[in-house]
């Protein structure tokens, strides 16, 4: 898998159209364009990074050098929002963080 299929199956995954994720990244839809459909098989690290927090993923899953980790983020029937995951998994990246202090 490509650093392109990974951004696109990871579009698909949160129902993302190239416009959202620019708005999202503060990239240009036609940059989102290139790197999610390969045009371009060099992303700039901070196009990465920007890329990966708003698809829910790190940067190191983008290029392929590590595998994604699922978060099973349901109770009792619920299920939640894109958006809701982001900030569940933004706080386990937190939690995460201050096992290093």
């Amino acid at each position: 898998m490509t650093v392109s299929d990974r951004i696109r199956a990871q579009m698909q995954l949160l129902n993302l159209s190239y416009g959202e994720l620019a708005a999202a990244t503060g990239l240009t839809k036609s940059a989102v364009h290139r790197y999610a459909t390969g045009l371009t098989d060099k992303v700039p690290t901070e196009a990465l990074e920007k890329l990966a927090r708003a698809l829910g993923v790190t940067p190191a899953y983008l290029t392929g050098w590590e595998q994604p980790h699922t978060l099973a983020a349901h109770f009792e029937g619920e299920e939640f929002s894109p958006e809701e995951l982001k900030e569940i998994e933004d706080f386990v990246r937190f939690v995460k963080s201050k096992r290093t202090q």
